[in-house]
Order: C-alpha cells, then sequence, then structure tokens
C-alpha cells in the first residue's frame, strides 16, 4: 500500500510567517548594528582593540549575520513553495476522481 502524504497548509503558512518574521528581525538588527559600528568608526572609537573588533565584525561576524538571514529568507520561500506543490499535487489527485460519478 501506498504511503499517505499529507501537509498542513495552515502550519505550512505559519512556518512560513516565522522564517520571515526572522529574518526581517535579523535585517533590523543587522541594520541597527551597522549604524553602531559606523559611529564608532568614524572616531568614536580608535586604537589596536578597534581595529581588531572591526575586522572581525566585518570580516566575520556581520557576514554570518547576513547568511543566517539569507538561509531563513530561504527557508519561508522553500517552505512556500512546498506548500503550493503540495496543494496542486492534491488538486490535481483530486481532478481524477472527480471525473468519474462515483455515486453509488
Amino acid at each position: 500500500m501506498a504511503e499517505e502524504i499529507r501537509a498542513d497548509y495552515q502550519q505550512l503558512q505559519e512556518i512560513t510567517s516565522r522564517f520571515n518574521n526572522q529574518s526581517q528581525a535579523i535585517q533590523e538588527m543587522l541594520q541597527r548594528v551597522r549604524n553602531s559600528m559606523s559611529k564608532l568608526e568614524d572616531g568614536g572609537w580608535i586604537g589596536r582593540g578597534s581595529d581588531a573588533f572591526f575586522n572581525e565584525m566585518n570580516g566575520e561576524v556581520l557576514p554570518a549575520v547576513e547568511r543566517l538571514r539569507q538561509a531563513l529568507e530561504e527557508a519561508a520561500r522553500a517552505t512556500s513553495q512546498i506548500a503550493q506543490i503540495m496543494r496542486q499535487a492534491e488538486e490535481e489527485a483530486s481532478a481524477r476522481f472527480q471525473q468519474y460519478d462515483l455515486t453509488f
């Protein structure tokens, strides 16, 4: 017997929304961090410690956080696409049965 595959569309929509919300929150946080860093880079903090900090933030931390944001955005797209594919498959399967009059 074939394995049953089911999708909870409401739950998939909620998951998509969560991914999008987290991606947006990270984008906003990145903007705040960049604004704060800009003030420090414009003379608010000088010295070897600041050089090391800015090198690490610009070279590692911010790019990693941006990759996380992009991954969440992609996860939202993929989850939405899964729901769309499942809905389309259900409709196609249903249409095959509806073309026959199965009234008893």
